[in-house]
C-alpha cells in the first residue's frame, strides 16, 4: 500500500505536466511520446548507480520488454489525444474501471473468489464513471470512447505484465521501456519545429515526479494487481478535491458522478479485502 500511496502523490504532480505538454505545448502524439519517454528514461537512469543493474536479457525478458514498450506507446498516444479536449481529472475517472477488471482477472487466476455484493458495487461504479464522462455534450463521441477504452486497456495490461514479470527490478526495466518508446518516435518527430517550442525544458522537468511514479507503480504492480489499479482512483480523489478548491466548471451530473465513483471504488475495495480476509 505504501508504494501505491507514493505513486498517487507522484502521479498527481505529473498529471498536470501531461496536460501542459499535450495542450500548452501543442505536442502531437509522437512528440508527446518522444518528450515524455526520453526525459523519463534520463531521470530513471540517474537512479541506476544507486540501485544496481540486474536485468538479464533472454527470450522471455525480451518479449516482455517488447510488450511493455507497445503498451506504453498505446498509453502515450491515447492520453496525448484525449488530453487535448478532456481534463486529467476525467481521464483518471475512466481508469477506475480497472479496479473491476483487476478483480475479475484475479478471479480468473484463482487468487480471488466471487461474492455477490461485487455486482451492484461494480454497476454503481460504472454508472458513476458514465456520469463523469458523458455528463456534458461531447463531439466525436465514438472516437472519444474508443480512445478511452484503448487507454484503459493499455494501462491495465501494462500493470499485468509487470505483475507477472519475475526476477527483474522495475528500475532496470523502466529505462529500457522508455528508451524503446523514444527511439520508435524518432522517424515521426520534426526536430526543427519541435525544439523551437517554448516551455520544452519545463515539460521535460515535469517528468521527474513521473519517473518516480513509474518506479513506485511498477513495484506496486509486482506486489499486487489490485493495489496497482487503485492508484488511479486515489489520484482521482485528489484531482477532484483540487478541482473543487480551484472552483473549476463542473456540471451537476459530473459532480454527482465523481462522488458516486469515489464512494463505489472505496466500498468495492473494502469489500474485496474483507472478503479476502474472511476466506
Amino acid at each position: 500500500m505504501v508504494f501505491s500511496l507514493l505513486t498517487v502523490v507522484f502521479y498527481t504532480a505529473s498529471s498536470l505536466g501531461d496536460k501542459y505538454i499535450s495542450a500548452k505545448l501543442a505536442c502531437s502524439a509522437q512528440e508527446f511520446s518522444f518528450l515524455v519517454a526520453l526525459s523519463t528514461a534520463f531521470f530513471l537512469t540517474l537512479v541506476l548507480p544507486f540501485t544496481g543493474w540486474n536485468f538479464a536479457f533472454s527470450l522471455q525478458s525480451g518479449l516482455a520488454l517488447v510488450v511493455l514498450v507497445a503498451l506504453k506507446i498505446a498509453e502515450f498516444y491515447t492520453s496525448a489525444a484525449l488530453l487535448k479536449t478532456v481534463s486529467a481529472y476525467e481521464l483518471k475517472a475512466w481508469l477506475s474501471l480497472n479496479v473491476i477488471i483487476s478483480y475479475l482477472v484475479d478471479l480468473a487466476r484463482g487468487t480471488e473468489t466471487f461474492f455477490w455484493a461485487f455486482l451492484p458495487c461494480a454497476a454503481v461504479l460504472v454508472a458513476g464513471i458514465g456520469l463523469v464522462a458523458f455528463g456534458e455534450k461531447r463531439e466525436k463521441l465514438l472516437r472519444y470512447i474508443l480512445l478511452s477504452i484503448i487507454y484503459i486497456a493499455s494501462k491495465f495490461l501494462y500493470g499485468l505484465q509487470m505483475n507477472v514479470l519475475e526476477g527483474t527490478s522495475p528500475v532496470c526495466v523502466l529505462p529500457l521501456v522508455m528508451l524503446g518508446v523514444a527511439l520508435l518516435q524518432l522517424p515521426f518527430v520534426k526536430f526543427k519545429t519541435f525544439f523551437r517550442k517554448k516551455g520544452l525544458a519545463l515539460g521535460a522537468l515535469t517528468r521527474i515526479p513521473n519517473a518516480a511514479g513509474l518506479w513506485t507503480e511498477a513495484i506496486a504492480a509486482q506486489q499486487n494487481l489490485l493495489l496497482y489499479s487503485l492508484v488511479q482512483p486515489m489520484q482521482l480523489a485528489i484531482l477532484f478535491l483540487t478541482a473543487l478548491i480551484r472552483r473549476e466548471k463542473m456540471g451537476k451530473l459530473r459532480l454527482a458522478g465523481s462522488i458516486v465513483t469515489l464512494v463505489a471504488v472505496t466500498v468495492l475495495t473494502v469489500l474485496i479485502y474483507f472478503h479476502r480476509g474472511a476466506l
